[in-house]
């Protein structure tokens, strides 16, 4: 017979990175990575010089596309650097990606909607109705659920919960 005396309760595991975290932990790589995959591949093609001209040329102008291009850079902007924080903190498995995930994700959707409706008054020549909300409205509202999901899922789910606190 032993001497020791058995435990009440077995060791808890570590929560590992999985299920929808897991997914959403990928998809913030891929969304980091590109950007800087496209970069380093100008940079690979033109040299740096060419890069900061191509660069440099493709968003000066008053030109409508150039317009618009700059316009869309505001959202992807805001993603890349959601994604790369949503990355950083969960290798830190630092409890502040509770709130950075989803928060941080709402921020990105206001300035896709704004981009939406800044390109949308950028190419219509009458400026923006009734009909162009309209149109923008099921994206705007699926976007919406969506961050509506995450930000419920981090606050109620068991896994964010345990993952990110120590």
């Amino acid at each position: 017979m032993s001497h020791v005396p058995p435990s009440a309760a077995p060791a808890a595991r570590p929560v590992g990175l999985g299920g929808p975290l897991a997914v959403i932990f990928w998809c913030a790589c891929a969304i980091t990575a590109l950007p800087i995959a496209g970069l380093f591949s100008m940079i690979a093609n033109f040299g740096v010089t060419g890069t900061l001209s191509a660069l440099g040329d493709s968003l000066a102008g008053d030109a409508l596309p150039l317009q618009v291009l700059r316009i869309s850079l505001y959202p992807q902007a805001a993603l890349f650097i959601w994604a790369a924080g949503m990355v950083i903190l969960t290798v830190a498995r630092s409890q502040l990606a509770l709130g950075w995930g989803p928060w941080g994700l709402a921020a990105w959707t206001v300035v896709s909607i704004w981009a939406q409706f800044a390109i949308r008054e950028a190419i219509t020549p009458g400026g923006t109705g009734i009909a162009d909300f309209a149109a923008l409205v099921p994206g705007i509202l699926m976007q919406v659920t969506c961050v509506a999901a995450l930000l419920g899922y981090f606050r109620e789910g068991a896994r964010p919960r345990a993952f990110y606190t120590r």
